[in-house]
């Protein structure tokens, strides 16, 4: 059969790798995961404003690269998808280092050493455009780059500089204000997505951005002391499966302050990263979704589960089953581990549900254990819930026995409830569409009852006038009601 070979437009195709949508913060993050795939124990970064002419110099003392091999790392797709990587190899299309860098910039040297020897190759995309041929340079270094020093002194690692910045990355035309404030993003980024190499249990490593080390971001919260961690184990079998660990964060009474809440966020807001952090050999791909998860109708991120973290650990064979895009930035699991996943974020998706609405206290409901001196009970009637006040709670129990009544005590327990209404747990209710009006609501006898006793124990006497302003008061505008009260006060006088 005859064949054809047709041959990719450099200049066009360069043109459409460099809009693949990686952000800055991304895009370094993706250079810096070559470093590690190299062995390095410190990556120094300088991001430069130089005027309004930005470049990037990231700068790692790994294993460096060979001629060969230097060459391999700056071809586009060089080593793909279907070779096996090492366990520790956060690589996956071949194509990070190019589309990464060249996103932000477009000219990109990278100078490697390994055994005290250095050579480099630039990718100039001005270049490629001008000849429209894969044609890298070689041999060529950057000008006024003091980092290079550093590197002579090495006896490997390797230096990228970015360089020729325009509209396409994030950092072009920026103020020096606003420049910073983006640095400030990628320290974040790097500090949640790396944050097990950085204080967790990863291969120990240290970033340094413009000269400040990075300190890692655990999105767990492992070391706090109000964190609840869930069942964890493993779904699926072999080589395919994964580990998988369930957090529920402190509810916010439990932090120290509201800069120790904020912090504990992490990037974006409390309710954007809830969900899945799914990693990639132990470098962080998804940092908080619900993955598609959850039936017919898919969760979505809700002011309810904004407690709710789950770890999922894939090893590097999972990258096909779990889809791992080229940015390293989406991931969704494979149709045989969606049930167990969904049962797995159903169950941590409720306890975080009862920690943000009893403020992290323990669940109040009919059942609850004797020891525990809640205030406020959660009940169902008719399928809509009710937060009655305990009766059998001590200081109720002490206002209930006209012996032993107390204003001073009848004060605080007043001061008592107004502090604790369950709020955030109300809230809730009311927003889950969970106390819809039912049509055919019966009355409660105990509302019946105790509407009747107020108003024979009022100086001003029983009356109809005072009925519908206490209705009014407690916000009851059933007719039921309010005629189960009259005949309750005929019946009995």
């Amino acid at each position: 059969m005859p064949q054809l070979d047709i041959i990719p437009t450099a200049s066009a195709l360069l043109q459409s790798l460099r809009g693949l949508g990686y952000s800055p913060e991304t895009a370094l993050a993706d250079l810096v995961d070559n470093s590690i795939a190299a062995g390095a124990g410190v990556i120094s970064l300088d991001i430069e404003w130089n005027d309004g002419d930005p470049r990037i110099i990231l700068l790692d003392d790994g294993r460096g690269m060979a001629p060969d091999k230097l060459e391999e790392a700056m071809r586009f797709g060089g080593v793909g998808p279907s070779v096996d990587r090492d366990p520790d190899d956060l690589g996956r299309f071949g194509l990070g280092l190019k589309t990464a860098s060249l996103s932000q910039c477009r000219r990109l040297t990278v100078i490697s050493r390994q055994d005290g020897i250095t050579h480099s190759m630039m990718w100039d995309v001005d270049e490629v455009r001008r000849t429209d041929r894969w044609t890298v340079q070689t041999e060529v270094m950057p000008i006024g780059i003091k980092q290079l020093t550093t590197l002579e002194r090495n006896v490997s690692g390797t230096m990228l500089v970015l360089e020729a910045m325009d509209e396409i990355g994030g950092l072009y035309g920026l103020d020096e204000e606003g420049f910073y404030a983006k640095i400030q993003d990628v320290r974040a980024h790097f500090a949640m997505v790396f944050h097990r190499f950085l204080s967790l249990d990863a291969r120990r490593l240290a970033i340094v951005v413009n000269e400040r080390a990075v300190e890692g971001w655990d999105p767990m919260l492992r070391t706090h002391p109000a964190t609840r961690t869930l069942a964890a184990g493993r779904v699926g079998s072999g080589s395919a499966g994964v580990h998988v660990a369930p957090f529920v964060l402190p509810h916010r009474d439990r932090f120290a302050n509201e800069a120790e809440y904020a912090a504990a966020g992490g990037p974006g807001s409390w309710a954007e990263r809830q969900g899945f952090y799914v990693y990639r050999a132990k470098r962080l791909v998804v940092a908080g979704s619900w993955l598609g998860l959850g039936g017919s109708r898919a969760w979505t991120k809700e002011e309810s589960s904004r407690l709710a973290r789950i770890a999922v650990d894939l090893p590097s064979k999972a990258d096909a089953a779990w889809r791992i895009d080229v940015r390293k930035s989406a991931a969704r699991p494979p149709a045989a581990m969606r049930a167990r996943l969904s049962g797995i974020g159903a169950t941590c998706r409720e306890v975080a549900r009862e920690v943000f609405a009893w403020r992290g206290g323990n669940v109040r409901g009919p059942s609850r254990p004797a020891d525990v001196a809640g205030l406020w009970v959660e009940e169902r009637l008719s399928g809509k819930r009710r937060y009655r006040i305990a009766r059998d709670h001590p200081v109720i129990t002490r206002l209930s026995d006209p012996a032993t009544f107390d204003p001073g005590l009848f004060s605080a327990a007043l001061t008592l409830i107004e502090r604790s209404v369950p709020i955030e747990r109300i809230w809730l209710d009311v927003s889950e569409g969970a106390d819809e009006a039912t049509a055919q609501e019966p009355v409660d006898p105990a509302l019946v009852d105790e509407l009747a006793l107020v108003l024979r124990s009022s100086a001003k006497g029983a009356s109809e006038d005072l009925l519908d302003a206490l209705l009014k008061t407690l916000r009851i505008d059933t007719p039921a009601v309010r005629a189960r009260v009259l005949v309750h006060l005929k019946e009995h006088p």
